[in-house]
């Protein structure tokens, strides 16, 4: 059972700029802010992990893999990659431009939580209950402490999976989960689960700011 999970987002990728392609399941190799994002986020873990025992693993999608290796180096593990912790599934949208999925865009239909957007996507329902289904597989086999670095939507649906939200608070709740963040999931000494750090950055802010474009 897990009783300490660590969740991070991947760095900065390529599909955040230039044409601004869809996220999802669009693949994207980091951009080079991304990697120190990735190493400012391996530094950090690091420190928190130690030597104690840990399960690592990240969603398949390249952004999340290439963050997930380069903190590898720094914990001194591989992480194991599954597609169950990609983000949500933008079917056919996956690798287009925002301007091109605008095209395939399905009509909005009532309620939300079921809605298919694109053709062969998921809705928001199917992708939770991916990740929920996921979760509850490894938390019946994984060490007591897991290490998971995947995409914002899905670490959303963990957290919402920690809190053993119902389906309502799920249509209805989020949580900001910023680019190389990291959030600490623990059950504390009275045996609740509890949110030790959400979203924390703290571990960017000596990475140098962005260039201006014509100094890249």
């Amino acid at each position: 059972m897990i009783k300490e999970l660590i969740i991070v987002r991947h760095g900065e990728a390529f599909n955040l700029k230039g044409e601004a392609l869809t996220g999802g399941w669009t693949n994207s190799l980091l951009t080079e802010k991304g990697k120190k994002q990735a190493e400012a986020v391996g530094e950090r873990l690091a420190g928190i992990l130690k030597k104690r025992s840990f399960d690592f693993f990240c969603s398949d999608l390249e952004r999340a893999w290439e963050t997930a290796e380069i903190i590898g180096k720094f914990i001194h593990k591989e992480p194991l990659a599954f597609e169950e912790l990609r983000e949500l599934c933008n079917g056919n949208a996956a690798n287009l431009s925002k301007k091109e999925a605008e095209k395939i865009l399905l009509p909005f239909r009532e309620p939300a939580w079921d809605w298919v957007p694109y053709p062969n996507a998921e809705s928001w329902k199917m992708f939770n209950d991916r990740v929920f289904d996921f979760m509850d597989r490894i938390n019946a086999s994984s060490e007591e402490r897991v290490v998971i670095v995947t995409h914002s939507g899905t670490a959303i649906a963990i957290i919402s999976w920690w809190l053993e939200l119902e389906e309502a608070f799920k249509r209805n709740i989020s949580f900001d989960i910023s680019l190389g963040s990291i959030s600490r999931l623990r059950i504390n000494e009275s045996g609740e689960k509890t949110i030790r750090k959400l979203n924390d950055t703290s571990h960017l802010h000596k990475l140098p700011p962005d260039l201006p474009l014509f100094l890249r």
